[in-house]
């Protein structure tokens, strides 16, 4: 059996919605969608977000060919508030916590919320995943799922039909406890 809907992948950095993204993909009937999945899980998959994903999106855009990106954007300030307020809550405890590290690192270039390294990492990621996509535009959309956008963008981008359900907006609580 052929899965009817494109593969989606959400790019875009977290706290910018991408827990909202997998629900999204869940009411739009994707069955096997995780958010930050291991590397492991990815080829079962038909959608997800989060670093598990960001990490290999070049990988899922070639294992899966027409799959669709979406790039979850955030304004600079509030997403740098929202990370701070994370790494924070959720510190790295050990130097065990392998999976972790490696993310935090290959990404940000830091295991705890380093300002200036999270800017860089934001512009750098952003200007990659654009220049990656620069010749075929219709495979990436960018949203700003925190600001607002839903599935007036996300639904023709896909090619399918607005779920009766509002659009999720999961963990809006961003930087305060």
């Amino acid at each position: 059996m052929t899965f009817a809907r494109p593969h989606c992948w959400g790019v875009g950095l977290g706290r910018t919605g991408t827990n909202s993204l997998c629900e999204a993909l869940r009411l739009l009937g994707y069955e096997r969608v995780e958010h930050n999945p291991p590397f492991e899980r990815l080829a079962l998959l038909n959608g997800g977000a989060d670093n598990g994903v960001l990490l290999f999106y070049k990988y899922l855009d070639y294992k899966f060919p027409n799959s669709r990106f979406v790039l979850m954007l955030r304004p600079l300030e509030d997403w740098l508030s929202s990370m701070e307020f994370a790494a924070n809550k959720y510190p790295i405890r050990s130097h065990d916590d392998d999976l972790a590290i490696m993310r935090r690192m290959q990404i940000y270039e830091s295991v705890t919320f380093d300002r200036d390294k999270f800017v860089r990492a934001y512009q750098r990621h952003h200007d990659d995943v654009r220049r990656y996509f620069s010749s075929r535009p219709s495979d990436l959309l960018e949203m700003n799922l925190v600001g607002g956008d839903g599935w007036e963008k996300l639904c023709p981008f896909l090619g399918l039909d607005h779920p009766a359900a509002p659009f999720p907006h999961l963990h809006a609580q961003t930087s305060k406890p």
